[in-house]
């Protein structure tokens, strides 16, 4: 392994491409809610749990090929990322939510739960229907706070197009929630 960045896990992504366990489950614990977190957003929930265990058995199984030109993170969310455009590719119908089934009441509480809820499925439905670059973009700028420059690594496109891919997804989301 070589290494061009300083980065706070390359000591224990690198004890982990030798088979270290102990140093893998540092990382998995380390990352594995930010990981979580983005594949339940990409995916609405849908096999998520799955899903994250299938990226970190391919961490596992690959981290000899980390080679230390990014932040280990930057390279983790990279096979996060690949690994949610392979299942969507495989899912044609898309994201999908349940409102909750349950007959609500008449109170002014269960009245505003089901107006969030509702509001945030329309938000779900409106992601949904972005490409899927434009999901991933929005996704990792807005909802798991990456920086532009960094949506670009992980993204693997330039800063200039990945600036462009999250002005036209919020522009389409827009259009989409008016």
């Amino acid at each position: 392994m070589e290494r061009l960045v300083c980065d706070p896990d390359w000591e224990n992504i690198s004890k982990a491409s030798k088979g270290d366990e102990d140093a893998f489950g540092i990382l998995v614990k380390k990352y594995e809610a930010p990981v979580s977190s983005l594949i339940y957003r990409y995916t609405g929930g849908a096999n998520a749990d799955d899903l994250v265990q299938e990226v970190f058995i391919k961490v596992w199984q690959k981290a000899s090929s980390f080679k230390g030109r990014s932040k280990f993170s930057t390279w983790l969310y990279r096979v996060a990322v690949n690994h949610c455009l392979n299942y969507r590719s495989k899912q044609k119908s898309g994201l999908t939510s349940e409102l909750d089934e349950s007959v609500p009441d008449n109170s002014p509480d269960a009245q505003a739960v089901y107006e969030v809820k509702e509001r945030a499925d329309l938000v779900r439905k409106a992601i949904a229907g972005l490409s899927s670059k434009q999901r991933m973009a929005i996704l990792l700028f807005k909802f798991e706070g990456y920086s532009v420059a960094e949506v670009a690594d992980i993204m693997e496109l330039s800063f200039s197009a990945t600036q462009s891919l999250i002005f036209r997804a919020i522009d389409n989301l827009r259009k989409r929630l008016v």
